[in-house]
Protein backbone atom coordinates (compact mmCIF):
# COMPACT_ATOMS: atom_id res chain seq x y z
CA UNK A 1 0.00 0.00 0.00
CA UNK A 2 2.84 2.30 1.20
CA UNK A 3 4.28 1.69 -2.93
CA UNK A 4 1.06 2.74 -4.14
CA UNK A 5 0.96 5.69 -2.39
CA UNK A 6 4.69 6.56 -3.04
CA UNK A 7 4.21 5.92 -6.80
CA UNK A 8 1.11 7.79 -6.75
CA UNK A 9 2.90 11.29 -5.31
CA UNK A 10 5.48 10.70 -7.57
CA UNK A 11 3.11 10.76 -10.54
CA UNK A 12 1.77 13.99 -9.57
CA UNK A 13 4.70 15.37 -9.20
CA UNK A 14 5.71 14.34 -12.38
CA UNK A 15 2.23 16.13 -13.92
CA UNK A 16 3.41 19.09 -11.62
CA UNK A 17 6.14 19.39 -12.90
CA UNK A 18 5.36 19.36 -16.23
CA UNK A 19 3.48 22.66 -15.79
CA UNK A 20 6.57 24.59 -14.37
CA UNK A 21 8.84 27.37 -15.81
CA UNK A 22 10.71 24.33 -18.04
CA UNK A 23 7.64 24.23 -20.20
CA UNK A 24 7.12 28.12 -20.57
CA UNK A 25 6.40 29.02 -24.26
CA UNK A 26 9.92 30.18 -25.66
CA UNK A 27 10.88 33.99 -25.50
CA UNK A 28 10.62 36.53 -28.48
CA UNK A 29 13.68 37.00 -30.07
CA UNK A 30 12.86 41.28 -29.25
CA UNK A 31 16.24 42.56 -31.04
CA UNK A 32 14.90 40.82 -34.42
CA UNK A 33 11.21 42.28 -33.42
CA UNK A 34 13.05 46.12 -33.11
CA UNK A 35 15.00 45.22 -36.05
CA UNK A 36 12.11 44.10 -38.19
CA UNK A 37 10.26 47.34 -37.04
CA UNK A 38 13.07 49.33 -38.33
CA UNK A 39 13.25 48.10 -41.74
CA UNK A 40 9.51 48.46 -42.01
CA UNK A 41 9.42 51.87 -40.93
CA UNK A 42 12.20 52.71 -43.86
CA UNK A 43 9.36 50.59 -46.30
CA UNK A 44 6.57 52.46 -44.77
CA UNK A 45 8.79 56.06 -45.96
CA UNK A 46 9.72 54.19 -49.34
CA UNK A 47 6.23 53.46 -50.10
CA UNK A 48 5.22 57.21 -49.33
CA UNK A 49 7.14 58.09 -51.77
CA UNK A 50 6.40 55.44 -54.44
CA UNK A 51 2.60 55.71 -53.97
CA UNK A 52 3.10 59.73 -55.50
CA UNK A 53 2.49 59.50 -59.13
CA UNK A 54 3.37 61.70 -61.64
CA UNK A 55 0.86 64.52 -63.04
CA UNK A 56 1.34 63.37 -67.01
CA UNK A 57 0.00 65.04 -69.56
CA UNK A 58 -0.73 63.14 -72.19
CA UNK A 59 -0.94 65.96 -75.23
CA UNK A 60 2.42 67.11 -74.61
CA UNK A 61 4.89 64.20 -75.91
CA UNK A 62 7.38 65.72 -74.33
CA UNK A 63 6.05 66.88 -70.79
CA UNK A 64 4.69 63.01 -70.64
CA UNK A 65 8.32 62.19 -71.19
CA UNK A 66 9.73 64.61 -68.71
CA UNK A 67 6.96 63.68 -65.73
CA UNK A 68 7.44 59.93 -66.20
CA UNK A 69 11.66 60.99 -65.90
CA UNK A 70 11.01 62.19 -62.51
CA UNK A 71 8.95 59.91 -61.25
CA UNK A 72 11.74 57.39 -62.64
CA UNK A 73 14.00 59.39 -60.65
CA UNK A 74 11.83 59.30 -57.81
CA UNK A 75 11.73 55.31 -57.60
CA UNK A 76 15.24 54.94 -57.93
CA UNK A 77 15.95 57.14 -54.88
CA UNK A 78 13.15 55.90 -52.94
CA UNK A 79 15.12 52.31 -53.27
CA UNK A 80 18.50 53.54 -52.67
CA UNK A 81 16.84 54.88 -49.05
CA UNK A 82 15.09 51.49 -48.86
CA UNK A 83 18.60 49.89 -49.61
CA UNK A 84 20.34 52.55 -47.49
CA UNK A 85 17.86 51.77 -44.56
CA UNK A 86 18.08 48.14 -44.53
CA UNK A 87 21.91 48.30 -44.66
CA UNK A 88 21.85 51.23 -41.85
CA UNK A 89 20.27 48.48 -39.76
CA UNK A 90 22.56 45.47 -40.48
CA UNK A 91 22.50 42.03 -40.67
CA UNK A 92 18.94 41.09 -38.40
CA UNK A 93 19.69 39.02 -35.44
CA UNK A 94 18.18 35.42 -36.70
CA UNK A 95 19.94 32.23 -38.23
CA UNK A 96 21.18 33.12 -41.74
CA UNK A 97 20.52 37.25 -41.04
CA UNK A 98 23.14 38.12 -43.37
CA UNK A 99 21.93 36.21 -46.50
CA UNK A 100 18.37 36.94 -45.96
CA UNK A 101 19.63 40.75 -46.19
CA UNK A 102 21.90 39.69 -48.99
CA UNK A 103 18.84 38.53 -50.97
CA UNK A 104 16.67 41.30 -50.17
CA UNK A 105 19.61 43.82 -51.49
CA UNK A 106 20.20 41.69 -54.69
CA UNK A 107 16.54 41.94 -55.32
CA UNK A 108 16.11 45.87 -54.79
CA UNK A 109 19.55 46.52 -56.68
CA UNK A 110 18.67 44.58 -59.17
CA UNK A 111 15.02 46.59 -59.25
CA UNK A 112 16.84 49.51 -58.70
CA UNK A 113 19.28 49.14 -62.06
CA UNK A 114 16.15 48.49 -64.11
CA UNK A 115 14.69 51.57 -63.04
CA UNK A 116 17.88 53.65 -63.51
CA UNK A 117 18.12 52.20 -67.21
CA UNK A 118 14.71 53.00 -68.36
CA UNK A 119 14.81 56.69 -66.84
CA UNK A 120 18.32 56.78 -68.94
CA UNK A 121 16.73 55.13 -71.72
CA UNK A 122 13.44 57.32 -71.68
CA UNK A 123 15.44 60.92 -71.04
CA UNK A 124 17.54 60.39 -74.10
CA UNK A 125 14.53 59.20 -76.16
CA UNK A 126 13.44 61.76 -78.84
CA UNK A 127 10.26 62.20 -78.67
CA UNK A 128 10.19 63.16 -82.88
CA UNK A 129 11.27 59.97 -83.25
CA UNK A 130 7.77 58.03 -82.47
CA UNK A 131 9.50 53.93 -82.90
CA UNK A 132 12.25 54.77 -80.42
CA UNK A 133 10.43 56.71 -78.10
CA UNK A 134 7.63 54.14 -77.79
CA UNK A 135 10.06 51.66 -77.49
CA UNK A 136 11.38 53.90 -74.51
CA UNK A 137 8.02 54.03 -72.84
CA UNK A 138 7.99 50.36 -73.23
CA UNK A 139 10.89 49.47 -71.16
CA UNK A 140 9.49 52.07 -68.34
CA UNK A 141 6.35 49.68 -68.57
CA UNK A 142 9.03 46.82 -67.60
CA UNK A 143 10.65 48.49 -64.91
CA UNK A 144 7.01 49.59 -63.26
CA UNK A 145 5.95 46.11 -64.37
CA UNK A 146 9.40 44.86 -62.36
CA UNK A 147 8.91 47.02 -59.68
CA UNK A 148 5.31 46.07 -59.28
CA UNK A 149 6.46 42.76 -58.93
CA UNK A 150 9.05 44.30 -56.00
CA UNK A 151 6.71 45.71 -53.90
CA UNK A 152 6.28 42.63 -51.94
CA UNK A 153 10.11 43.27 -52.37
CA UNK A 154 12.53 43.07 -49.72
CA UNK A 155 9.93 42.15 -47.31
CA UNK A 156 8.92 39.11 -49.14
CA UNK A 157 12.59 38.47 -49.40
CA UNK A 158 13.09 39.37 -45.31
CA UNK A 159 10.16 37.08 -44.47
CA UNK A 160 11.16 34.20 -46.16
CA UNK A 161 13.65 33.38 -43.39
CA UNK A 162 10.84 31.30 -40.63
CA UNK A 163 12.53 33.76 -37.72
CA UNK A 164 12.30 37.14 -38.96
CA UNK A 165 8.81 36.04 -40.99
CA UNK A 166 7.74 35.92 -36.46
CA UNK A 167 9.54 39.11 -35.72
CA UNK A 168 7.65 41.10 -38.69
CA UNK A 169 4.54 39.27 -37.04
CA UNK A 170 5.18 41.06 -33.95
CA UNK A 171 6.78 44.66 -35.28
CA UNK A 172 4.12 47.05 -34.83
CA UNK A 173 4.92 49.11 -37.90
CA UNK A 174 5.25 45.96 -39.71
CA UNK A 175 1.13 45.22 -38.69
CA UNK A 176 0.61 48.88 -39.59
CA UNK A 177 2.03 47.93 -43.19
CA UNK A 178 0.30 44.71 -43.59
CA UNK A 179 -3.63 46.95 -42.73
CA UNK A 180 -2.37 49.46 -45.67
Amino acid sequence: MRAVLVAGALAGLAVLAGCGPDKAAPEENTAAITWSDHVCAVVRDGGTKLSQLPGVDASDVAKAREGLVTYLASLSQALTDLGDGITREGPPPVTDGQATVQRAMETLNTTKASVDEARTALASAPVSDQATFEQAVRGASDAFAKLGNTTEGPTKDLTDNPELAKAFQKAPTCQALEGA
